[in-house]
């Protein structure tokens, strides 16, 4: 469409009637000259005419030209290509939508500025650049799209929403922002030309969901069956034009600690920790120092030659850490993103692993002895099987039920929420009761049948631990003294039913050919319950007075405390289980986050207890009975986004699948061809030299016809007979 800037000029091109009107009233002036015999001037006259008047229509032509593109020139012609046809003499109104990616990589800094704040003066820049009946909206891009602004045309009121935004430590999902966009462009029903600006760095990470969906659609497309409804449609593509300012460094330069694992899962006093950190790095390789830093003291530094684009590990061995919580953090140099250079992370170092013994004192008196040898020792905790009731299970790191059954309903249902959440409970089986009375613990690796005698010449066992099978959750292997022989004298054993889901034998007692099973172990939810073949006193086997007994026992605290302990560090996000990140919740427990707000935590159904947000970046306190506040939670952004691979603007027209997709690098270029495409480009210095060439043209071909225009007697001549002749 070829519309005008200043439309008033095309009256001019009334002009273009001067040159007709010059040729038809003009007279042609006759000469008269006496010559005897006019019949040779007729004769030329007649075959001169038709040339004469050819030659004048193509003058008149040329000037009428001239006229027209000087009047066209005036005029401003532009071109300009527009989904609205409403208009053909000026630039129709339009809505457009405004997408800010709000991802951390945004503070990139640049020798002029922070990405972000490019992005954000260009954002305004373009406001500011509307007519005043055009209609804009805002959005943020983050891992989930926030509105701004909604559509409007206070264009002031945009610009200052705009400047006062700032990024969020997270991702973003550039593909979720534009379907917003898009949804909030079709609500406004007139005919406007509708463009959304997607102002970005360029990192093609935010893009990876249009390219995800493209392959959905192939693959849709290969299946004869429908795309998902989430994707855009071709006619919203076709329809709506795209802007990028992908307004990131080309190269992208930077290093981030990715992750850290601590080893073991379960540090107690005394013990050395291993912390190994991942060091993503986008660039060409290049050394860096790592450091590590345990409560604000340095505990190491290393050097680290990063391959390109990759990630490198480092090691660092930490002891000599006392009971306790100790905040930790890794960091690398500081570089054009400093959001990610620090990584935090909670050290917890327990003292003991407290057990709660639930039987009988006769039942259980071997047990104490194993596991708190000291009288002093007040981890281990004894109560009888009718005080469960009143006892906070979450206090414990393992639960050993020895002939405690039959139990209450409220007892059992204690205990499979404790296990559910985390915890390890050990089943010793009793004379209390029969197999009917494990009947109502469904958590069980296998539901008991009968208590069987062990003929004395069967009664030496040897232990054998099982191997595990492909996809087994629930694995065992029994750290023993050296030089032990894992064998005992067995009276009665428990016989089992079949085993239920995620339940396995992982050890066995063997006499010859005959093997039975001696214990085994079952996964459920985020806890372990493990199941004896017999008790934990004399009356049953020799076990309770072996010298494996304690290192069974210990070794089964520790794997479920493994099993059980919550992550080093979580990343930022929503519904996040509350048993998985902090140890030993209670509802009455306050949470605070990096700047003082209390974290939001909701009961899901069944007290499975959620965090709601995660949006701050730091370290989270927990108010515990009025003392002094503790680490619970060290919170990072996921480094995913740290990872500043750009995408190609070949990638982007593929993975988009807008036909009309504009891209700049630079913001006055993106500006500058918004304008070309709202305004279109002006043809006036193309007018302008096509009116010169006209006239140049009309100049040559007026003086060639004066210069090859003859009259009749310059055309005739006599000849040696005296005859007149016409050349």
């Amino acid at each position: 469409m070829v519309p005008f800037v200043n439309p008033i000029f095309l009256w001019a091109l009334a002009a273009a009637a001067i040159p007709l009107m010059l040729h038809m009233f003009q007279r042609r002036r006759t000469v008269v000259t006496p010559f005897p015999t006019l019949r040779f001037l007729k004769a030329a006259q007649r075959r001169s005419s038709s040339r004469v008047r050819f030659e004048n229509f193509l003058l008149w032509l040329l000037r009428t030209l001239l006229v027209v593109t000087i009047a066209l020139a005036f005029a401003v012609p532009v071109l300009r290509s527009s989904t609205n046809d409403s208009s053909l003499l000026t630039r129709s109104n339009r809505d457009i939508a405004i997408i800010l990616d709000a991802s951390y990589s945004m503070n990139y800094e640049l020798e002029r500025a922070k990405v972000w704040d490019i992005c954000k003066e260009t954002a305004v820049r373009i406001v500011n650049g509307l007519l005043h009946g055009d209609r804009v909206c805002v959005f943020l891009a983050s891992e989930t799209p926030e509105t701004v602004i909604e559509m409007t045309t206070e264009h002031a009121t945009v610009a200052q929403a705009i400047r006062s935004r700032e990024t969020m430590p997270k991702s973003s999902r550039l593909d979720e922002a534009i379907k917003l966009a898009v949804n909030a462009l079709e609500q406004q029903k007139d005919p406007r030309e509708k463009e959304i600006y997607v102002l970005t760095d360029g990192q093609a990470l935010p893009w990876h969901g249009f390219r995800d969906a493209m392959g959905q659609e192939q693959d849709a497309s290969a299946a004869g069956a429908a795309a998902t409804k989430n994707n855009l449609t071709p006619e919203q593509r076709n329809k709506i034009s795209l802007f990028i300012l992908a307004a990131g460094a080309q190269y992208p330069d930077n290093a981030c600690p990715f992750s850290v694992k601590v080893t073991p899962n379960l540090l107690l006093a005394g013990q050395t920790a291993r912390v190994n950190v991942s060091v993503a790095r986008s660039g060409p390789a290049k050394q860096l120092t790592v450091g590590l830093e345990v409560d604000g003291q340095n505990r190491g530094r290393r050097d680290l030659m990063t391959e390109a684009d990759t990630a490198s590990s480092v090691e660092f061995i930490v002891g000599g850490l006392e009971p306790g919580v100790h905040i930790a953090k890794v960091t690398t140099p500081q570089d054009a993103l400093p959001e990610d250079d620090t990584f935090l992370f909670l050290l917890r170092v327990r003292q003991q692993l407290p057990a709660l013994v639930v039987g009988p004192h006769e039942s259980t008196r071997f047990l104490k002895a194993a596991l708190a040898p000291g009288a002093a020792d007040d981890s281990i905790r004894q109560v009888e099987p009718e005080e469960l009731d009143g006892v906070d299970l979450r206090d414990f790191q393992a639960v050993f039920l020895c002939d405690a059954f039959p139990l209450s309903g409220q007892a059992v249902i204690k205990i499979e929420e404790y296990v559910k959440t985390g915890g390890v409970a050990i089943v010793f089986p009793g004379d209390r009761a029969d197999a009917s009375a494990y009947s109502g613990m469904s958590i069980l690796p296998a539901q008991p049948q009968e208590i069987e005698n062990v003929p004395i010449d069967f009664s030496t066992r040897q232990l054998r631990r099982v191997p595990p099978q492909q996809e087994q959750v629930v694995v065992f292997s029994m750290n023993l003294p050296a030089g032990t022989i894992p064998t005992l004298a067995l009276k009665r054993v428990q016989s089992f039913g079949a085993l239920t889901e995620g339940a396995a034998v992982l050890i066995t007692a063997v006499a010859g050919a005959n093997e039975t099973p001696f214990m085994l172990g079952r996964a459920f939810g985020r806890g372990r319950i493990f199941q004896f073949a017999v008790g934990a006193d004399r009356e049953w086997s020799s076990l309770p007075i072996t010298a494996f007994f304690l290192p069974i026992v210990h070794q089964l605290i520790r794997l479920g405390a493994g099993a059980a302990i919550q992550p080093p560090s979580v990343y930022l996000g929503s519904n996040i289980l509350v048993n998985e990140s902090i140890p030993n919740y209670r509802e009455d427990d306050i949470i605070t986050g990096p700047s003082g707000a209390i974290l939001p935590i909701k009961d899901s159904g069944n007290r499975t207890f959620v965090i709601e947000e995660l949006t701050e970046p730091g370290i989270y306190l927990r108010a515990k009975g009025g003392g002094e506040p503790e680490p619970v939670l060290a919170v990072n952004a996921d480094r995913t986004e740290s990872y500043l691979a750009p995408a190609t603007v070949p990638q982007l027209h593929e993975w988009t699948g807008f036909r009309r997709l504009i891209t700049a690098q630079d913001p006055d270029e993106l500006l500058r061809q918004i304008e070309e495409y709202r305004n279109g480009r002006q043809l006036t210095e193309l007018f302008f030299w096509l009116a010169l060439i006209l006239s140049l043209i009309e100049w040559w071909y007026a003086n060639r016809i004066l210069r090859q225009k003859t009259g009749a007697i310059e055309k005739m001549s006599v000849d040696l007979a005296g005859k007149v002749v016409i050349s």
